[in-house]
């Protein structure tokens, strides 16, 4: 495991500010993407834009010069923080960057002409490869699990137990189900997957200026490789740490990587060693893109961190806007696209990337 950071961090420190305000069950709480729930309109929730502490359109700095950030779907809550951090973030460039991310709903879309699209995990479980019978199960498993998994008031020491029996069970249906390495690539190949408008120039960007992308998954990380080859996004800067599948040699799955990562636990924790972070020491300012407050942990093993910039994706649930611009840098209401992420690539790696 990672050794302690021997500075404490800004994301450390956020972090600590909102635990001892007594929101730690925000940041720890288990967002709900999988939500089956109507989309509310932003304007119902427009009232609490009022926790921005200025528009971005008063700022004289970087963000002035990023017109994608001028939009009503983009909220800061401290401008002068995010001036400051970009700032900084660019004048180190391309060689002190690293880039670390979600999957599922972060650079995946979270829908497409109003329809929730699937995840990792729901593209495996609702798929042709999976009997009505075990796909009756894991609807039975998800209506017991998923609640306690979204509750923001379930203590984390119950929560966490729980949320290991969910995925292994989930896990164990899959096992019985008889899939295959050809049965996922199936899955994904067959379905219509879709990553947010331009991830394909944002890890093009990224890849041609030699910056490492962490993707940083609860999903099934099969399915994310398959998702990015399918889409042409297989680059070797790209490290995905997710639950993988294990095969045997004649291609069927026979069982699933440890530990097993959860919405809880998406931090060094789950980590084999600390080879990644200590490749990568040099590269002491973090981009981190997420759309749950639990994805504010995947840096924690990121040493000598100099400067960090959280961009959240809140793509449902509105009324949980001001949580997010409370942990968040920027928050990006319904935005499917990486837009603003890749205004902000350029400016650090410059027109030529």
């Amino acid at each position: 495991m990672y050794a302690l950071m021997t500075t404490f961090c800004p994301l450390q420190a956020a972090l600590h500010k909102m635990w001892t305000r007594q929101l730690y069950r925000k940041v720890l709480h288990c967002h709900l993407t999988r939500s089956t729930q109507p989309h509310r309109h932003v304007s119902r929730w427009v009232k609490l834009s009022a926790v921005r502490a200025a528009s971005t359109t008063h700022s004289t700095g970087v963000l002035a010069s990023l017109q994608v950030t001028q939009g009503d779907h983009v909220h800061i809550r401290d401008v002068g923080h995010v001036e400051q951090v970009l700032g900084n973030i660019a004048a180190g460039g391309r060689e002190k960057l690293q880039v670390i991310s979600d999957f599922d709903h972060t650079l995946s879309r979270s829908t497409h002409n109003g329809v929730r699209l699937p995840m990792t995990h729901d593209l495996v479980k609702d798929s042709r490869f999976i009997s009505e019978l075990n796909q009756k199960k894991t609807s039975e498993i998800w209506r017991y699990y998923y609640p306690r998994e979204v509750s923001t008031t379930l203590p984390l020491h119950e929560k966490i137990p729980l949320m290991v029996e969910f995925w292994n069970k989930i896990h164990n249906i899959f096992l019985a189900s008889d899939l295959s390495r050809q049965a996922v690539r199936a899955i994904v190949r067959e379905n219509d997957t879709r990553l947010r408008d331009a991830c394909d120039t944002f890890m093009s960007v990224l890849h041609k200026n030699d910056v490492p992308l962490l993707v940083f998954s609860a999903g099934l990380g099969d399915v994310i490789h398959e998702m990015f080859e399918k889409h042409g996004l297989t680059f070797p800067n790209c490290h995905v740490v997710s639950n993988f599948m294990t095969f045997d040699d004649a291609g069927k799955v026979v069982g699933f990587s440890d530990p097993l990562i959860h919405i809880c636990n998406k931090n060094r924790s789950v980590l084999p060693d600390d080879t990644y972070f200590l490749k990568e020491k040099e590269r002491t300012n973090v981009i981190l893109l997420g759309d749950s407050l639990n994805d504010l942990q995947m840096a924690d093993g990121v040493p000598q961190m100099d400067q960090i910039l959280t961009i959240g994706y809140l793509n449902r649930h509105l009324e949980r806007l001001q949580d997010f611009t409370e942990a968040f840098d920027i928050v990006l209401v319904q935005d499917e696209t990486m837009d603003v992420a890749n205004a902000i690539l350029e400016k650090i790696v410059g027109s030529d990337g």
